[in-house]
């Protein structure tokens, strides 16, 4: 393996769908990592040194999660699995530790603790096997497709959804976790094995019928003599893990985390050129459409997939330039408000343990999510052709909304639902520049992926039960909003007051 010339084959690959692909690893890092923690969650400014942003203090915040994700400090974990990682660590056994939390929970705890963190973690644990690690393959599959394929859409992040095979690659990742996790017991084998099954993604993404055993052996066969190279092409990549820390990771958001992808599609690729004809079974990765020579202008032609057109779920594919209906305008505002509520009630809960009903309103809904969503869609149509263009607008026209929905409520009501106070470059701490680039990627995610995806899902519901639900959830949201005008949702962990002197 050359690993210069892999890195240039990434490099270049990147760089022909640049901000599409930003776009896609954006999308999937809110997925498979459980989402970025940003939300309109009040600041604790107890916490700020006197300066209000010390640079050194963030950076070694950013380090030491960074850190975190490796190696658990058992007496530093918060959030509903808190328990069960301190008791693991604490008693240096899984199976001591699990045993010991069961105990805590069944005879120590009131009984309404244990059922919320049995849900909590029995939800955790299916979005983590049918989603988290199933759109890893959808990722890969955009990968594979976009280095030979100018037109490929963010949809192949549904890929393994549209080949109706997503219970099949989530017990094969499954598996291939639990194999992970025993052969870490040994340390060395771990480290090994790591490498050994790194492959597996990609070839269930290249042929979503290969089984279980014959993954485990396909990957086995690609990656023996090559496991010291995998690992140098990751060590080799150690500056821009650096670097990720000193900027506190706008650089793995903007380029590091698909460069690194990229990187990983490039050297399966040349993996499968090496190995391919010792292959047992090699008549297995039979996708040659991936690895034609030239490079296409079009997309991947979608009749070669494994699984037919007739047998895909049309619902995922992907329109994002459409217009949309009325109706459907109100059902996307208030799919986003709920979304967004559900999203910072998470977030207090994870963080305090107590439920906190957030936002202005008493209703199950943060309406700046969905005002964001609608007049992203309505105001910036015309940009949509132009990826680059509508970020930029995007990150503008959120961050009005945002710092005029601020400015209202602090000056009419006296109190502030959102604290920016300390964050890097923030106006009058109602929007700051982390925001905004997450509203602009979360804006395009939306436009190009999300809102057509829900259309489809929308278009489903017979017309007139979508009528009946738009008066319904509107004529509820009236009476909330007339409500909130004279009694708005506040207290602790909702609003702070603020002076209007």
């Amino acid at each position: 393996m050359n690993r210069k010339q892999i890195k240039a084959d990434a490099r270049k690959s990147l760089n022909r769908n640049f901000f599409r692909t930003i776009l896609v690893v954006f999308i999937a890092g809110l997925i498979i990592n459980g989402g970025y923690h940003y939300s309109t969650y009040i600041y604790d400014n107890t916490d700020i040194l006197p300066d209000q942003y010390n640079v050194v203090r963030n950076t070694y915040d950013a380090l030491k999660n960074t850190v975190t994700n490796i190696v658990f400090d058992g007496h530093e974990q918060r959030g509903v699995l808190a328990p069960l990682v301190n008791n693991i660590v604490d008693n240096r056994s899984i199976t001591v530790g699990f045993i010991s939390t069961i105990n805590n929970l069944l005879f120590n705890k009131s009984l309404s603790n244990t059922i919320i963190s049995i849900v909590s973690f029995t939800i955790m644990f299916i979005f983590f096997v049918f989603i988290q690690n199933v759109v890893k393959i959808g990722q890969i599959r955009y990968f594979l497709e976009q280095r030979r394929y100018k037109n490929t859409k963010a949809d192949r992040l549904l890929f393994p959804y549209q080949t109706k095979r997503t219970t099949h690659f989530a017990y094969v990742l499954l598996m291939k976790k639990m194999y992970e996790i025993l052969w870490s017991l040994t340390i060395i084998g771990g480290v090994i094995k790591i490498y050994e099954y790194k492959m597996i993604p990609y070839v269930l993404a290249e042929n979503p019928n290969i089984s279980k055993d014959e993954a485990f052996r396909l990957t086995k066969e690609l990656t023996k003599g090559h496991k010291w190279e995998l690992f140098k092409i990751d060590v080799s990549l150690i500056g821009w893990y650096i670097l990720q820390v000193m900027t506190l990771g706008i650089t793995s958001i903007f380029y590091f985390n698909a460069y690194k992808e990229a990187i990983n599609a490039e050297s399966y690729v040349a993996l499968r050129e090496l190995e391919y004809d010792k292959l047992t079974n090699k008549e297995l990765l039979n996708d040659s459409y991936l690895y034609i020579n030239e490079y296409k202008t079009g997309s991947y032609p979608r009749e070669k997939f494994s699984i037919p057109v007739s047998q895909r779920r049309k619902i995922l594919d992907i329109d994002y330039n459409k217009n949309y209906d009325a109706i459907t305008y109100i059902l996307l505002f208030f799919t986003l408000s709920f979304v967004g509520w559900i999203w910072e009630v998470l977030i207090g809960f994870i963080d305090t343990g107590m439920f906190i009903n957030r936002g202005t309103m008493h209703g199950p809904w943060i309406p700046i999510y969905g005002y964001g969503c609608i007049l992203t869609l309505c105001c910036l149509k015309k940009f949509r052709r132009h990826p680059v263009v509508f970020f930029i607008a995007a990150m503008l026209l959120c961050g009005t909304i945002e710092y005029g929905t601020a400015w209202y409520l602090e000056t009419f009501k006296g109190m502030r639902w959102w604290d920016y106070e300390g964050y890097f470059l923030n106006i009058n701490a109602r929007v700051c520049f982390e925001g905004l680039l997450v509203f602009g990627m979360a804006s395009s995610a939306m436009t190009y992926l999300f809102a057509p995806l829900l259309n489809n899902i929308f278009s489903k519901i017979p017309r007139k039960v979508s009528i009946v639900l738009c008066v319904v959830l509107l004529f509820f949201y009236g009476i909330d909003f007339a409500y909130t005008q004279f009694y708005p949702n506040k207290g602790n962990g909702v609003t702070t007051e603020v002076s209007l002197e």
